[in-house]
């Protein structure tokens, strides 16, 4: 658990650490730049808060439900809404950036590209908090090291290799790929040590929707000119309202059964 937690701050705080000595810039540039990225790294705070919260609250709840017959079911439902809600905290933010850019700086703004990508990280971040019951469950917190040992040595390759040539958006882009990649090992491991019917289809298609929403977003605006508060407001509408036809009335209707 140990090696768990120094890999964790590896993958979560690198890469602000190493920005001012990997940036292909006189030393105030980089410095700069480092003040852009972190400005804008917190906008994605709400997320991890989030995240952070959900953990304290989970793991518990995972360790005292095992016992019971219908654990993975219920282990798999939660993973479910936990995305719904990391899904909206997203479209959120993402949608309704011209009012959430008012948290930063003039001077930091020119960076709130990356602040979409971020927050896909930590929500895959999340993701793989969900999926990493299988190894604690089973006790094989060996394996789980190995996962986040992975994702560690994917931090530092990729900041190595990406941020001399894309600036902090390589750093953004690093952070995607690294949970990226611990969510579907973990998802593997998952399912041969300790298998949970998730809906994964479900799961996927809740974050492509999200993407497509946002990427809407920025059409409609960018291209057709739009007012952003209208195309905000109602592209935040449908996907609640999409979340009520598929999740939430089914799920009503099974507890009205129960």
């Amino acid at each position: 658990m140990v090696v768990i937690g120094f890999a964790g701050i590896i993958n979560e705080m690198l890469d602000r650490a190493a920005l001012k000595y990997l940036l292909p810039f006189d030393d105030a540039t980089n410095m700069a730049q480092l003040g852009i990225y972190s400005a804008c790294y917190k906008l994605s705070i709400l997320m991890a808060l989030f995240i952070q919260a959900f953990r304290y609250a989970a793991e518990p709840f995972f360790f005292n439900y095992a016992k019971q017959q219908d654990a993975r079911q219920i282990y798999a439902l939660v993973l479910n809404w936990f995305v719904i809600c990391c899904v909206f905290l997203f479209l959120l933010v993402t949608l309704y950036i011209d009012v959430f850019q008012y948290f930063v700086g003039a001077d930091y703004r020119e960076g709130m590209n990356v602040v979409p990508v971020l927050l896909l990280a930590s929500l895959l971040l999340g993701i793989y908090v969900n999926l990493s019951i299988w190894y604690k469950l089973t006790d094989r917190t060996l394996l789980g090291a190995g996962v986040s040992l992975m994702g560690a040595v994917i931090t530092v390759i990729l900041l190595l290799w990406w941020v001399p040539i894309y600036g902090y958006q390589g750093a953004a882009w690093a952070h995607l790929m690294c949970y990226g990649a611990m969510v579907i090992l973990s998802y593997l491991l998952g399912r041969h040590y300790y298998p949970v019917p998730y809906q994964l289809w479900r799961v996927i298609g809740y974050v492509v929707f999200a993407v497509a929403l946002y990427l809407a977003n920025q059409w409609l605006i960018q291209v057709l000119h739009w007012s952003s508060l209208f195309t905000a407001t109602g592209l935040l509408t449908l996907f609640l309202f999409t979340v009520v036809v598929v999740d939430g009335v089914p799920l009503l209707r099974q507890s009205r059964q129960r």
